[in-house]
Formats: C-alpha cells, structure tokens, sequence
C-alpha cells in the first residue's frame, strides 16, 4: 500500500498546482483505499475520497489526476448535499449526470484528459451543475428511453450523507472554475516577465560588442554571427514562455495569443540601390542562420507588397520581384515596412536595407517597442525609433554577394 500511497501524494501535487485557488480544500481532504465500491473506481461522500486500489494503479498518470481531481470536485461543490433544492430531492440519476458533466468538462478546459467511456458534454463548461441539471431533466423528459450514461464513479454514497439541517450556500461551478485560471494566468505572465528580464539582463550583461556600433568597430563580428544571436535569444524566451504555459498551468488559453512555431518574417527595401541578384544572396546566408523557423520574405518601397514564403534554396533562386513594383524608385517607407509585418507574438522580424531614408519615412515614436533587427548595407547613420542596427560593412557584403556564385559586382549597391 506504501506504493499506491505514493502515488495518490504524486497525483494531488499534479491537481494542486493547477487549482492553487483550492489548494487548501484539497490538502484538507482524506483518502482511503476500498475494495467494494459499486463501480470499481472511485467515490466520495463529502468528507472523504475513496479509490479503488486495482483500477488506480492500473491508470496513467493523466487518468489518476483526472479521477481524484473529479471526486475532489464533487466535494469541494457539495454536490453530495445539493441533490436536494428547496427541500424537495432532485432526480438523483440526472443530478449525477450533472455534476459529472459539468466536473469533466471543466477539468478537460484545464488540460485533463477526460477518460474514455466518461460523460463528455464540452457545453457543460458554460453552466453551473444546477443549470446543467435542468436541461439534462428536460432532455430525459423528451426522451424517457435515453441510455443511461457510463459512470466515471461511485455515487451511491451520496444516498448515505445524513440530511442537511443547514442552509446550502449558492454554488456556481462555472464561476469557480473561471477564477482560479484568472489567477492561475496572471500568475503565469508574472513568471514569464520575470523569466524574460531574467534572460535579458543575462544576456545584456554579457554582450561584449554593441550591435548598434557593430559597423563602426575595428574588427566588426561578422552579421551572421550578431543575427544568429539575436534570434537565438528570441527562442529561448518563447520557449520559455512555452514552458510556462505547458508546464505551470497545462492547458491552453484563449486569452493568450500563442503560435505552435516560430516564424521569421523578413521585409527587403526594393528602392534604389538593390538588384535581384544581391537579394536572392542574402536570403541563402540568412536560410541557415534561421534552423527550422518557417521564412516568409517580402518587399516594400513607398508601397508594402506582401509576403510570399520560401521553402529551400530553389526557392530562393525563384525569387522575383512582385508585379508591378520597380526597382530603382527612390522612395522608401520604413514606418509602413514595420507596421506591415504580421502581428503574431513569436515572429522573428527582420528589415534588409540600405539605410538612406528621408526623415518622414522613419518609423514614429508609436514604434518603439517594436522588436525588428535591421540590417544595414549602407548608411552608418541610420538609427531607426525600435529595434536593433546591424551594420554589414563592405566586406561583408561583398563575401554575401559572391557567396553561391553571385559574382557580378557590377550591380552590387551604391554602399560599395
């Protein structure tokens, strides 16, 4: 019994970090081993937890934090006493089918896994077990020859509860619920920032090179390098925060805004001094530095043409310029460039540019929190509102250039 004792203490540490909000009602909460109840899984009476040994062992970590989680609900929302409203006792097999549908899917919205066979009503989750329990009343009215639906548990022990002398207080499960995810999401996006200013000032404090001076130090760190830098600390923050989200709460919420993968998106300055060939190259150095983040590239002047995604390098060599843009315009929207990217959290943000802008097509004041690296292949006094400058100097440029067999300097940039 050592062994399954263990167990049960390993489960309510799964059940309590998710339901800190009932942390106190579950500690106080006893569980028994019992070999005799009706349906061989488990049970409560309202005070106590009861469980079948052979069927607990027998689940997996998820389906033994569902089950006790399910019976810690029943008791925590009194459901052994509310089958009786007003004095007057409700249908005890739809009152059950209630309560249990209304546990299950809420515990399902909070990443348990309902076990198969059990009550799944996934609209449940917009009601209280009261409110549940009439449209489930109505349905059996309408329907008097309804299947009886599969026990998750005992409720029987329900029928032995002394009758209540006390007044039951008003229970709302729906309400409950939705409380303790509000606290437990603040709670997570407090240790997310915390995580991230963790990161950020380690990473700050061992930046030996400023990126925005890169273009003017004697021994410059090559761009890719400073890229892949730069893209290496934005995934450890998202995986971070994906961390928080799988492992300090466990389940998804729609309040927050999370993509499954990184993506890279990247705007190319088609204004005067670019050619085709100069970007299809430095797309082929930027592909590696990237790993396996998706790669959507764009273009923009005076105008943002969209954004097409590049797959492989034969891609990259089918590249061309949108229809109907021209090179050579000498005119150039970067305030549009970095409001056109896309508005998801995790998304790499990249602008290749020769720097030479009029003032009024900077970005203004309202984007200075944008996270953008700018790549800059030409003017040494461009300092953009947001984001960082990485300067790529002449050499470099040249190296990108000739890299792959682009050997045609003629049609390089004005910058060499």
């Amino acid at each position: 019994m050592n062994i399954e004792k263990n167990l049960i203490e390993e489960t309510l540490k799964i059940i309590i970090i998710r339901y800190s909000e009932f942390a106190s009602e579950i500690a106080s909460c006893k569980f028994e081993y019992r070999t005799d109840l009706k349906y061989k899984t488990a049970a409560t009476d309202g005070k106590d937890v009861f469980i079948d040994p052979e069927y607990f062992t027998s689940l997996d970590e998820e389906g033994r934090a569902f089950l006790l989680a399910h019976e810690l609900m029943h008791k925590k929302f009194l459901h052994h006493l509310r089958i009786e409203k007003n004095g007057v006792k409700r249908d005890p097999e739809v009152w059950n089918e209630a309560t249990d549908a209304v546990n299950n899917a809420n515990l399902e919205r909070d990443g348990f896994k309902i076990a198969e066979g059990y009550i799944n009503r996934p609209e449940a989750l917009h009601y209280s077990a009261d409110e549940f329990y009439e449209i489930l009343l109505k349905e059996k009215q309408e329907n008097p020859n309804k299947k009886e639906y599969t026990h998750c548990d005992d409720h029987t022990l329900w029928e032995e509860v002394p009758k209540n002398t006390k007044e039951i207080p008003e229970i709302d499960e729906r309400k409950e619920f939705a409380e303790n995810r509000r606290i437990r999401m603040e709670k997570a996006k407090e240790n997310y920032e915390r995580l991230k200013e963790e990161i950020l000032k380690k990473e700050s404090s061992s930046e030996e090179v400023k990126v925005g001076d890169i273009g003017e130090s004697a021994s410059p760190i090559d761009w890719k390098i400073l890229v892949r830098r730069e893209f290496d600390k934005q995934e450890t923050l998202w995986s971070r925060r994906r961390s928080i989200e799988e492992n300090n709460y466990a389940y998804r919420l729609e309040e927050i805004d999370r993509e499954d993968e990184a993506e890279t998106e990247v705007l190319i300055d088609i204004s005067g001094s670019v050619s085709l060939d100069l970007i299809r190259a430095f797309l082929r150095n930027l592909k590696p530095l990237i790993k396996e983040s998706k790669l959507k590239v764009g273009c923009f002047n005076e105008k943002f043409w969209g954004m097409v995604e590049i797959k492989s390098v034969r891609d990259i060599d089918q590249f061309v310029l949108p229809k109907g843009s021209t090179v050579g315009a000498w005119t150039q929207d970067c305030d549009l460039a970095v409001r056109s990217f896309s508005k998801k959290r995790e998304v790499n943000k990249f602008i290749f540019t020769d720097g030479y802008l009029v003032p009024r097509n900077m970005p203004r004041k309202d984007l200075n929190n944008e996270n953008v690296i700018w790549l800059v292949y030409g003017n040494k006094n461009f300092k953009p509102c947001c984001g960082k400058v990485i300067f790529i100097n002449e050499k470099q440029l040249k190296a990108m250039y000739c890299y792959q067999g682009y050997t045609d300097t003629n049609s390089q940039s004005r910058f060499i």
